[in-house]
């Protein structure tokens, strides 16, 4: 059983830029930052981390950085 319950996606407004870059590289919000979203300068530092790691730009392809969060998600047992 968890401490704390994940909030909704609405509850705290100022967050809908945070959830867009959720959505669009991973196709949903983790449990794990609905819980985070008590602070939300945590959730929108930790969007800017996603958006920089997952940029399209970057000399790594998007399709590599998928195959090596799952293979590392899978060798820890860890769902997302």
């Amino acid at each position: 059983m968890a401490r704390l319950s994940a909030l909704s996606l609405n509850a705290v407004p100022e967050l809908a830029d945070a959830w867009k870059v959720y959505e669009k590289s991973l196709g949903f919000v983790p449990n794990s930052v609905l819980i985070m979203q008590r602070k939300p300068k945590l959730v929108k530092a930790l969007a800017g981390l996603a958006a920089a790691v997952w940029d399209p730009q970057g000399e790594v392809t998007v399709a590599f950085k998928r195959l090596l969060a799952y293979v590392a998600s899978k060798a820890h047992g860890c769902h997302y």
